[in-house]
């Protein structure tokens, strides 16, 4: 079984066959890349992104450190590796996106095409807004002040807590006895302490979680006896003389600059706290989207140039701020628990989910992303290269990311006086939280802050071209005619993305874009990947398929014994692995939370829905 409809007839076929890998002539109303580095650099790009940098480095440290390898290259292998070959082969050899080449390889299928769209669509939406993020924090550096540097702007509370004010008071109690950090102030002050020990249950009773004899767990009251330690059992009483502000009530300058300044947070997502758009914020997505619509305007002819500088730039900034985090203070102790492997972790299959889920987000499959940008590949390029190169660049990029996050963390933990459990935190906290902490003890803090989240906007930048060139070549490919309205159509699908994320731009949104990443950045993918699986091994035929890819590399070894070692994979470990990780996710379900806040039924509804 071939192509339905095959997309070309026998002398355009000959005609890309001539190309050699990316320097042929255009496909008639359609184009190609233009130079041989575009696809490979386009790749690199869409698969790297922001999550190598947030997301990888927490869940190897949440799931076991060093053992959390294990899993992450066996899924790599398993599952990672086939399906990213799978949508590069089918994307070159149709020369169509993913809105159409499901329904030619299978009319039956012509609908998972449109899910692939929908499913990138909101991923696309609250991408970019991270992305206007990075941009508000990048106009926000160009200062000789960092405005998260410290706690005396407006809109902080009595709990920021400011490591460069606190470090002060450190360094002055080698002098001054009895000093104090707390309510934004180093004092030893009788009246001040007076006022602290007035409101000892505000400033020192917390919670905290303890595991009872049956291994339920739950949260008790607790009182700080001193900065670290949170004491079920101690009373009021207990505390004779005031302290330096707690662990649990700190809340850094630079996360309420992000709460409160930044995001202007709402208290939930229920409609009479969401608010209406910010205005700094509804700019900076503007200025966002207007950045992919000039670097889309003409197509992957302008993005395949655009991404020499933004798929290589990350590179070169992770490798200046890893030579300066491994010779910080403590980072030593930080690397040491990205690394040291726990393996009795390996036992619980919850860290087999993460290393599948991870594989997915990370490498970008089952988005349509990869399936565009190879379909405008010349037939004879050399997919077997690219999917090595990429797939093996990705994962050790996160790898190497793991060396330069933890030293950081290790750093700060080491600075504050805490564990490094303390400070680990995932997505936003570490982006936008922990890093913008660290560039204020940096000298020159600006320079810094301005290098790291002109890192993270490029990271953003490659994966969002992806996203929205899915979606355009989606439309045109469902629609031709509309090939000679290029321009418009980009226009019309970034105004879209623009008013469609408008809501994220409110003081609710930081909930709504967290609800999207976790219902519309897995489990969907993960279905499209099962269900691209069984299309192409069973429907399609995994022989046709492997022929395909010969006819197109010339790797005529494929056909001998390697043919059938490739099947396993494809036929059975791979689909099987997926959907057990489906299952037992399913079957693990709970109610969406941040932080401590749960989110409602009808949220929840609406995460299921998308």
């Amino acid at each position: 079984m071939k192509f339905v409809n095959n997309n070309e007839d026998k002398e355009e076929k000959k005609r890309r066959e001539a190309g050699d890998g990316g320097d042929g002539e255009d496909v008639p109303e359609r184009g190609n890349w233009t130079g041989k580095l575009d696809f490979l650099l386009s790749c690199l790009g869409y698969a790297v992104g922001l999550g190598n940098v947030w997301r990888f480095p927490y869940l190897c440290f949440k799931n076991g450190g060093g053992a959390f390898l294990v899993p992450y290259f066996f899924m790599l292998l398993c599952i990672g590796i086939p399906c990213f070959l799978l949508e590069l082969s089918i994307g070159q050899y149709s020369a169509r996106g993913p809105v159409t080449v499901y329904g030619q390889m299978s009319p039956m299928f012509k609908g998972l095409g449109i899910a692939n769209m929908v499913a990138n669509a909101f991923v696309g939406l609250y991408y970019n807004m991270i992305i206007a993020w990075t941009i508000y924090y990048l106009f926000a550096s160009f200062t000789s002040h960092l405005p998260w540097q410290d706690c005396t702007n407006n809109f902080n509370d009595e709990n920021c807590f400011s490591i460069i004010e606190y470090t002060k008071c450190l360094e002055q109690r080698n002098t001054t006895s009895d000093l104090i950090y707390i309510d934004r102030q180093c004092s030893n002050d009788p009246e001040f302490f007076n006022s602290i020990m007035a409101r000892k249950d505000y400033w020192y009773k917390h919670e905290k979680e303890i595991e009872l004899e049956n291994k339920t767990k739950t949260k008790v009251d607790c009182y700080y006896i001193n900065t670290t330690f949170c004491n079920e059992n101690a009373t009021q009483a207990d505390i004779v003389k005031p302290f330096d502000l707690p662990v649990g009530k700190r809340d850094s300058s630079s996360s309420q600059y992000l709460k409160k300044e930044v995001l202007k947070e709402a208290k939930s997502i229920e409609p009479s706290d969401f608010g209406s758009p910010d205005w700094k914020l509804a700019l900076c997505l503007l200025a966002a989207w207007l950045v992919i619509f000039l670097c889309l305007v003409k197509g992957i002819k302008s993005s395949g140039k655009v991404v020499y500088f933004t798929a290589t730039f990350p590179y070169l900034v992770l490798v200046v701020l890893l030579i300066k985090a491994v010779t910080l203070p403590g980072a030593s102790d930080g690397i040491y628990f990205y690394l040291v492997p726990d393996l009795n972790r390996l036992g619980d299959i919850e860290v087999w989910v993460a290393a599948a889920g991870q594989i997915f987000f990370s490498l970008s499959v089952a988005g349509g992303g990869l399936i565009t940008l190879a379909s405008y590949n010349t037939f004879n390029n050399n997919i077997l290269r690219d999917t090595l190169i990429v797939c093996v660049g990705n994962c050790m990029t996160s790898f190497v990311a793991g060396f330069a996050i933890f030293s950081v963390l290790g750093f700060m933990a080491s600075e504050i006086g805490v564990n490094i459990q303390d400070v680990a935190t995932s997505g936003t906290g570490l982006a936008f939280v922990a890093y913008p902490d660290l560039v204020t003890r940096l000298t020159p803090a600006p320079l810094w802050a301005i290098l790291f989240f002109l890192m993270l906007f490029t990271l953003g930048l490659d994966s969002q071209f992806a996203i929205v060139e899915n979606m355009l070549t989606g439309v045109l490919d469902y629609e031709p005619k509309l090939r000679s309205k290029k321009l418009y159509v980009v226009a019309c699908i970034c105004v879209s993305g623009f008013l469609c994320g408008l809501p994220l731009t409110c003081p609710g949104g930081g909930f709504l874009l967290d609800l999207l990443d976790n219902y519309a950045a897995v489990w969907p993918y993960l279905f499209i990947g099962f269900t691209e699986l069984v299309l192409v091994s069973y429907v399609y035929g995994y022989n046709t398929f492997i022929d395909d890819i010969v006819e197109m590399t010339n790797a005529k070894w494929l056909n001998g014994g390697v043919k059938y070692f490739f099947g396993v994979f494809y036929c059975f470990i791979s689909p099987l692995l997926i959907i057990i990780i489906l299952l037992i996710s399913w079957a693990q379900y709970e109610p969406f939370k941040k932080g401590d806040y749960t989110y409602p039924g009808w949220a929840n509804g609406i995460g299921w829905f998308i």
